[in-house]
Order: C-alpha cells, then sequence, then structure tokens
C-alpha cells in the first residue's frame, strides 16, 4: 500500500458498466512496487447499469429479494446506485485516474481489517484475475471492485480476460451458520451481462484452452483420507497463455468440521515443478513460459488430505459432479476430455467411475477399479461405499446395479429390465446408446436421481417406495417369465413409485442430451433437461398411454404458466429468492416444465417424422460437441426450410408461451 491522500473534491473512476464516485481517504495498492488499484474510506457510490434486456425481470426480483435497493429504467437500460464507505479496486488494462490531494492519517490498519473480512469471501479472489490479464492479455481490461457500506457488501467484476462476462453481487451469511461456517460470506449474483459476445445469438465466451484428458489415481487410505494424482493434458487454442485458473477444492465444510486438500506438487511432463497459488477452492498456475496455440502440454497435480466426505455419516463417500475435486476449468465449454480412472479403496467398500471396465479386482489388501472412456465427457464423478453388485448383460450392453448396504433383490431384477427398455426404445431415435456398460448406483438419500456418464444415481425411495414386497416380488417374477420367452425387451412393467419410471427415463435421456450432446454454459441447460425431459415422456406416452402423456402436457403447461413472468429459460439458474423453495421451483418450472412445453409445441406443429428425425440430427451432427440453442433451430430450419427465429425469440428468451392442441 502506498502513501495516504484526501480528496475533498469528488473524483471518478468508470469500467465498463459501472462508475464509481468518491469524495475522502484514498492509498493505492501495490503489486511490485507498480500501482494495480487503490483503496477508499470515505463516501462514495458505484453506478451501474445493465443493457441485456433478457435479465432485466432477474435483475428485478434480485434486488428485491436481497437488497434494499430499486433499480431505475433509464431508456434501454436498468439502472442502480450502491452507496459505500470503504471500497477495494483492482484494475487491470487501463490506467488508473491520476487522483491527487494532500496527505492524510496511514490507512494500513483499516486495510487490513478490510481485506481480513474479504479474506472470508469464498470463491472469490480478485488477484487471480490480475494475474491472468497481466500475463495472458495485458491488452485487455479487467477490474474487480470490493466495496462496504455499513454491514452491506457488493462486489462488481469485469472479466474482458478469462470469462468475458460483468457481474454485480452481493455477500450473503450462511443462515443458522454452525461454528465453523461462522464469518463465511458467499456471492449472491444480482446480475450478469456479457462482453463482446451475446447469447442470443448462439454465441459463446471464447474458449481459451481445451481439458482433452484426464487421469486419475486415487488411493484412499480409509473413509476420510485418500492421495490423489491427477494428470491433465491441456490444449490452448490462444498463444501467449501463460497463467491458468482452475476451480479445484481447497477447504469444505462439513455438518461437524472443516476438510483440507492440500496441493503436494504440480509438475510438467518432463517433471518440473510448476509456480501455483491454491486458496479458497481455486488453484492458479504460471508455466514457466508461455504455452503456444495447438501445441498440448501435460500438467500433473499431486494432492491429499480429508476430503472424502460421508453424506449423514453413511457408509459411502463421493466425489460429486461439478464439485472441484479434480482441477476443472471456469468455462464449462473447456472441458471435453477422454476419461481414465484407477480408484483403490480398502476393506470391503467398492467404487464407482465413468467410463467401461478394465478391471475390477483386489490388488492387495485394496479393491480396484480401472475404466476408462472413448468419447469425450464431462461430469466426472468418483463414488465409494459398502455396495453389492448385480448385472446382466444382453447385445453388446451390461446394465448392473449397485445396492447400499444390502444384497440384490427383485428390485434389482426390474430396475435391470427397465433400464434396458428405455435404452432400447431411445435407440430407436437417437441413435446408439453411448456406453457399453451403464450403472445404477442407490444413494441413501431421498426424492432425486442423476446422470454421470455411464452411470445413474438414484435414491432409495426408488427401491423403498415401489410396492409391497408381494407386488415387487410379481413384478419380478413377470420380468423373469418375460424373458424365458425372449419378449422381455419391450415389456410394460408397472413401477408406483416416486416415480422411477419417470427418473428412470429422464436420467437415460441425459446419456444422450449432457453427456454425448453438451451445453457449453449454463445459459444452455435446457439441451440437457428439458431435452431429456422431453423425451422421459415420450417413452411414457409410448408405454402408457395418451392419458399419462396428457397429464404430462396439463403439467408441464401448468409449471410455465408459474414461472412465466419471472425469467426467460436461459436465465433459470440467475433468478433467486429468499424463500430457497421458490428459488428451486422456479428453475425447475423453467427447465422441466416450460423447456418440455417448447419442444412439445414444436412436435405437434411438425409432426412425428420431422420432429423425430431432428432430434436424431441432433445426436448425429453434435456428438462429443457443445451446441447451442440457436444452432438447434437453424438445424430445424434447415430439415423444414421454415424460419423459426420468432419461436426463439419469443419463447425462449422472453416470457411467451406457446398454446398446445388439445
Amino acid at each position: 500500500m502506498g502513501p495516504a491522500h484526501t480528496e475533498t473534491q469528488e473524483v471518478s473512476l468508470s469500467v465498463g458498466s459501472s462508475a464509481i464516485r468518491f469524495s475522502g481517504a484514498w492509498s493505492p495498492l501495490l503489486q511490485n512496487g507498480k500501482p494495480v488499484g487503490y483503496y477508499l474510506k470515505g463516501q462514495g457510490t458505484l453506478s451501474y447499469s445493465s443493457s441485456f434486456a433478457p435479465e432485466h425481470p432477474v435483475f428485478t426480483r434480485n434486488l428485491k429479494e436481497w437488497t434494499p435497493l430499486k433499480a431505475v429504467k433509464n431508456g434501454e437500460t436498468l439502472a442502480v446506485t450502491i452507496p459505500f464507505k470503504e471500497a477495494r479496486i483492482f484494475l487491470g488494462g487501463s490506467v488508473l485516474p491520476p487522483w491527487e490531494g494532500p496527505g492524510s492519517a496511514p490507512l494500513e490498519d483499516s486495510f487490513r481489517q478490510f481485506e481480513q473480512r474479504w479474506n472470508m469471501v469464498e470463491h472469490h479472489v480478485p488477484l487471480h484475475l490480475l494475474a491472468m490479464q497481466a500475463a495472458n492479455a495485458p491488452w485487455k481490461t479487467v477490474a474487480n471492485m470490493d466495496l462496504e457500506d455499513g454491514g452491506r457488501r457488493w462486489i462488481f467484476q469485469h472479466d474482458g480476460v478469462d470469462q468475458m462476462e460483468e457481474s454485480l453481487s452481493c455477500l450473503r451469511s450462511y443462515p443458522n451458520p454452525r461454528a465453523n461456517l461462522k464469518g463465511i460470506f458467499f456471492k449472491q449474483l444480482l446480475s450478469r451481462q456479457y462482453l463482446g459476445w451475446d447469447p442470443r445469438k448462439g454465441q459463446i465466451a471464447p474458449t481459451h484452452f481445451l481439458l482433452t484428458a484426464l487421469d486419475v489415481d486415487l488411493r484412499a487410505k480409509d473413509k476420510r483420507n485418500a492421495d490423489m494424482v491427477v494428470q491433465e493434458t491441456i490444449l490452448p487454442l490462444e498463444d501467449g497463455l501463460q497463467v491458468f485458473t482452475f476451480n479445484l477444492w481447497s477447504a469444505l465444510e462439513t455438518e461437524e468440521d472443516t476438510r483440507v486438500l492440500r496441493i503436494k506438487e504440480i509438475r510438467d511432463a518432463e517433471g518440473n515443478l510448476i509456480e501455483y497459488h491454491h486458496t479458497r477452492d481455486e488453484v492458479a498456475l504460471r508455466l514457466p513460459a508461455a504455452a503456444r496455440r495447438g501445441v498440448p502440454f501435460t500438467l500433473r497435480v499431486e494432492y491429499g488430505g480429508d476430503f472424502l466426505i460421508q453424506p449423514d455419516n453413511d457408509n459411502y463417500w463421493e466425489l460429486p459432479v461439478g464439485s472441484g475435486w479434480y482441477p476443472a476449468p471456469n468455462n464449462m465449454a473447456s472441458e471435453w476430455y477422454s476419461f481414465h480412472g484407477t480408484v483403490r479403496t480398502p476393506g470391503d467398500w467398492i467404487s464407482f467411475l465413468p467410463g467401461d471396465t478394465v478391471r475390477r479386482e483386489k490388488d492387495g489388501a485394496w479393491n480396484l477399479l480401472e475404466t476408462r472412456t472413448k468419447l469425450p465427457i464431462c461430469f466426472a464423478t468418483i463414488l465409494a461405499g459398502k455396495y453389492y453388485l448385480d448385472e446382466e448383460s444382453h447385445d453388446g450392453l451390461t446394465v448392473r446395479v449397485a445396492t447400499y448396504g444390502f444384497k440384490p433383490g427383485a428390485a434389482n431384477t426390474v430396475f435391470k429390465a427397465q433400464a434396458f427398455n428405455v435404452i432400447r426404445y431411445y435407440e430407436r431415435f437417437l441413435g446408439p446408446f453411448p456406453f457399453k456398460e451403464f450403472t445404477i448406483v442407490e444413494k441413501n438419500d431421498w426424492g432425486y436421481g442423476q446422470a454421470p456418464p455411464g452411470m445413474m444415481y438414484i435414491t432409495r425411495d426408488a427401491f423403498e417406495q415401489i410396492q409391497s414386497a408381494r407386488q415387487l416380488q410379481a413384478l419380478a417374477d413377470q420380468v423373469e417369465a418375460l424373458k424365458r420367452t425372449g419378449r422381455w425387451i419391450g415389456a410394460r412393467p408397472s413401477m408406483k413409485t416416486m416415480d422411477v419410471r419417470h427418473v428412470f427415463a429422464h436420467e437415460i435421456a441425459h446419456q444422450y442430451w449432457g453427456i454425448t450432446v453438451k451445453m457449453p454454459n449454463l445459459l444452455e441447460q435446457w439441451v440437457t433437461e428439458s431435452f431429456a425431459d422431453y423425451c422421459a415422456g415420450l417413452f411414457e406416452k409410448d408405454y402408457k398411454g395418451k392419458s399419462l402423456w396428457d397429464r404430462n402436457l396439463a403439467s408441464w403447461g401448468d409449471g410455465a404458466e408459474s414461472a412465466r413472468f419471472k425469467a426467460p429459460i436461459p436465465l433459470a439458474n440467475d433468478i433467486s429468492y429468499t424463500d430457497t423453495y421458490d428459488t428451486f421451483y422456479t428453475r425447475r418450472n423453467l427447465l422441466y416444465n416450460k423447456g418440455p412445453l417448447l419442444l412439445a409445441a414444436l412436435h405437434q406443429e411438425q409432426g412425428d417424422q420431422v420432429f423425430l428425425t431432428w432430434l436424431k440430427s441432433i445426436q448425429t451432427n453434435f456428438k462429443g460437441k457443445f451446441v447451442t440453442t440457436k444452432q438447434l433451430f437453424n438445424l430445424l430450419g434447415y430439415i423444414t426450410k421454415k424460419d423459426f427465429k420468432d419461436f426463439y425469440d419469443e419463447y425462449f428468451w422472453d416470457m411467451g408461451l406457446p398454446k398446445l392442441k388439445r
């Protein structure tokens, strides 16, 4: 920190959609002796405006829910003014304004306390962004402004280097925090805009590099501690990249304590140590020399710690989808990797991970599993615990069920049959199933399913609520009888559960929508969720008849109507309410109800042949690729020789709802 000054006259600073006005005491912030920002203490305001019209209802709602402020309409923009008394500003790629003023009392003590407070903000490391800008693109602009006004805190970030977006957030504390969460804050998004790209035009943020290969070797010491070596192949898509950032756990808060993941070292393919900084679930590393476009390099990251978390102290641990257990790029469209994994677990615990089985065997005192994928994937996961396996193979496809804590029963017979039925059904219009193995893993939890590559997690109520034991055994006997006659593929056993049939069909559809055809960002999540749910509805229609289909249509319509004026589909993940149920159901109604309703309208208008041809063409043309909704509608227009721009604008990016024929 440089010497302190006082500004009696108001000074200003503008970056992107923000403008600071301030009077009071200030000091320059220095890095290697050079000014990179300011610390301010006095009276100031941040004016912020959003010109991205689709987010205006979301911005308005988020402000109302989380702040006392109200946005003001100003022509085509929506603006808000935020008062502050202290601020930390980092700026790269622009010359700091030449503020002047007489000397004042030192600000070091105030700044030290300010930094201590902001060091308790999760996933917030602005100096990593500044380092990327200085090393990779010094001519581009980045800015981070951390503001305080009494108990309220705000963040404005202008990222013109990595994510290519601007955002305004406020800080929230955990409600009723446990002892280890007291004083910890997290960012609550209020507004987000895009720099140099427009998602409405089918554009995505620039992808600076690809993670093309992920090799994982995990050795669990016990049910809590593990050592891991991860090797990643990175393919630069630009010249001059030297600093890279990845999401990687550093501390994990549990019900009882705080767990830690510690990096031991990072090396390149030649064994040279690579400089890194790891904090607040983010690691930044600096290569010895700038990378060259199209020339891949390898990172070998070795780490350990007590990061194996057992939910509710159950007899399994999980490294969840998208959670930061391996160094993951910030940009979702950068994850396009072949996967090879080897996991060793002690005792009687066994493991599960994506890919086809290379070997599952005893390795001394270890239970070893090694898998490998051929198709580039994302959303890798690892789970291990006390499980029992039951599997069947037909026509080159193996379906296995892993039951938690108890040996296979009649439910497994029904579940395996249902999985085969759903897969064979989808193959008729989506093409070959993308994996040779499909593993259904029971989780000791309640009420959901999830679909990592080649896998399905499904909670215990799917097993417990599948009707009475007598009815369940009758279903199992029915399946066995059908198998003896060779007519079991396509059979229709009924499962009156938490709607296991729909959950199965939805999660299996994710192997096509989400795993084979990928979303490049959360704006395009309907490509995974809405298309999967609609395909599940088609399965139910063909297997259970028109009455169930009509109920699905009515349910989609009701849910879509309830979220109609809250947000457009692409912003389902950006709107937030103080009531977590409202947040959950708004997102659900947009992705799982309005999205399928749009597909139903297209299906009605175009008919079976064209619509199903479109779905298969998507799978064929975008296999193993990232896709935008604009590309999907362009493909439909090519097939039909029609223009779907109005449909895309009114129903996908705006609040309109199509009317279905009943």
